[in-house]
């Protein structure tokens, strides 16, 4: 039986996250960012050492608190702002939230901060990937759809239709840049949400960011997402991935001690080489050594050759920062070798339905030895048996049934339902700001969130602008089993980890 990582982890962990929250030298998320000014397209990933500028970054996530401190030097008290008294202007310099403000003497001459709601529609955007090699994550928006069909139903938000507007992009973002000029100029959105991929987002933050329009919960881990001083629009959803990464090391050096031997699959792009790097340079994991580490393209057909020259070094750890459709070969492989490492792999996959159904085979041969996958999970998996009968997943389900006519069993969808909540939590809040639904108000709302979420394993959800840019920041590790009944489940490897509140923001 592997050793468990206890709850002091959290302590180890604390300064490591800070670290990669502020973007320091020993931070591997920020060694490989590009510059903002030359977001990548998905087949262009950025030198290892390609550090980003100083001055650019992003951030991250919901709902608005009542008791949030303004910055010294523009005190906006609740008072004033936030509660009974004056709407926030929508013109001139805005301070929304600690150190975060909105500079909409900048935005275009014909920006309308009511755009996309000033109808009978809520219309948000959202450009992911329904076709190409994560096409696995597709459904994603088609589940956001489905639990918005729920509230226009059963509970509608300031007595509007809330509206996704989905458009694919095969996870190139060149083609993503396409979908989110089209939403801005011809689609009457009011913010996107939830783009998929990293490179993606990159590509997007800059069209967003001089349009004024909210790039809300990037639907990926990158360190940059939290920088709401100099990119107030953008805001981040997911566990970081240097975090996630420190986590790993914590565990695996606490079982096995200094000197663990890692090879690392890395999927070439900024999304998996902030791993790689966060495995080189962060303090969390200064304890290992990088035995092997193989890089493949975002678009291969397959990771074999890769897995192959993996297998040979007969590592103590396999860690696997790729995503979708490579997550269930590496598992394949994995259990066809003999090899049978402590095996950590980016929470981008930890759908059961999606990823593990097709090689239950091969988690029925690793899980045994202690080699199936494991994850940091933050939220509650549709379709894991742990969960049956839980109120949040029951009503997914119902959800997913009523308005979709599928289950937690056909894919992605169900995530989708937990990034609708997310859109929830901030359009709610900002409909009720003096002022109503605006964009400037949906940007408070986000900047100020205080909020929680039964689909999260626990945990609050908060942002501070600059003193907390990050929105989920409580994780488990888990690893895949086999049920006594045969049925795919997570079994806890770990305590719960809650950092909330520590990882300040990217650029401090």
């Amino acid at each position: 039986m592997r050793s468990r990582t206890k709850r002091s982890v959290a302590g180890l962990l604390a300064a490591g996250l800070i670290f990669a929250a502020c973007g320091s030298d020993d931070d591997g998320g920020a060694d490989d960012a590009p510059a903002e000014t030359e977001a990548p397209a998905e087949d262009d990933a950025p030198a290892e050492d390609d550090a980003p500028a100083e001055d650019e970054a992003p951030a991250e996530d919901e709902d608005m608190s009542e008791d949030e401190d303004m910055s010294e030097d523009e005190d906006m008290s609740e008072d004033e702002d936030m509660g009974s008294g004056e709407a926030l202007a929508l013109e001139g310099d805005v301070e929304i939230a600690a150190g975060t403000t909105l500079n909409l003497g900048d935005c275009p001459d014909d920006w309308n901060p009511l755009q996309g709601v000033d109808g009978d529609e809520i219309r948000i955007g959202m450009s992911l990937p329904q076709s190409g090699p994560i096409a696995a994550f597709g459904a994603i928006g088609e589940g956001m759809q489905m639990y918005f069909d729920y509230l226009n139903e059963n509970d509608p938000i300031d007595g509007k239709q809330l509206v996704a507007v989905l458009r694919d992009d095969a996870y190139e973002a060149g083609r993503t840049v396409a979908n989110v000029e089209e939403m801005i100029d011809s689609d009457d959105i009011f913010a996107l949400a939830h783009i998929i991929g990293t490179p993606n987002n990159l590509a997007a933050r800059p069209i967003t960011d001089d349009n004024c329009v909210p790039q809300l919960f990037n639907s990926t881990g990158f360190p940059l997402w939290g920088d709401p001083a100099n990119f107030p629009w953008t805001v981040g959803n997911i566990l970081n991935y240097a975090t996630e990464t420190d986590i790993w090391c914590s565990a695996m050096l606490e079982q096995f001690g200094e000197g663990v031997t890692v090879a690392a699959l890395i999927m070439n792009n900024d999304f998996g080489t902030t791993y790689l790097n966060t495995l080189k340079n962060s303090d969390a994991c200064a304890g290992i050594d990088l035995v092997e580490e193989q890089l493949h393209d975002p678009a291969a057909p397959d990771i074999t050759n890769e897995m192959t020259t993996l297998i040979a070094t007969d590592a103590q750890v396999l860690v696997s920062g790729t995503t979708a459709s490579y997550c269930p070969q590496v598992a394949a492989n994995l259990a066809a070798s003999a090899w049978r490492p402590v095996f950590y792999n980016s929470y981008t996959c930890n759908n059961l339905a999606s990823f593990y159904a097709p090689v239950q085979d091969a988690i029925a041969v690793l899980a045994p030895e202690g080699a199936s996958p494991q994850f940091t999970n933050s939220n509650k998996v549709c379709g894991d048996p742990t969960f049956d009968g839980d109120p949040s997943i029951e009503l997914t389900k119902e959800i997913l049934a009523e308005y979709g006519d599928v289950t937690c069993a056909d894919g992605s969808y169900s995530t989708g339902v937990l990034y609708g909540q997310l859109v929830e939590a901030v359009l709610r809040p900002a409909a009720e700001m003096p002022g109503g639904l605006n964009r400037v108000n949906l940007m408070a709302s986000v900047w100020n969130a205080d909020t929680s979420n039964d689909l999260y394993l626990g945990g609050t959800l908060k942002t501070d602008g600059v003193n907390d840019a990050y929105f989920t920041e409580a994780a488990q590790l888990q690893r895949v089993i086999l049920t006594e009944d045969g049925v795919l489940s997570f079994e806890a490897t770990g305590d719960p980890i809650d950092l909330e509140g520590q990882g300040g923001s990217f650029q401090g």
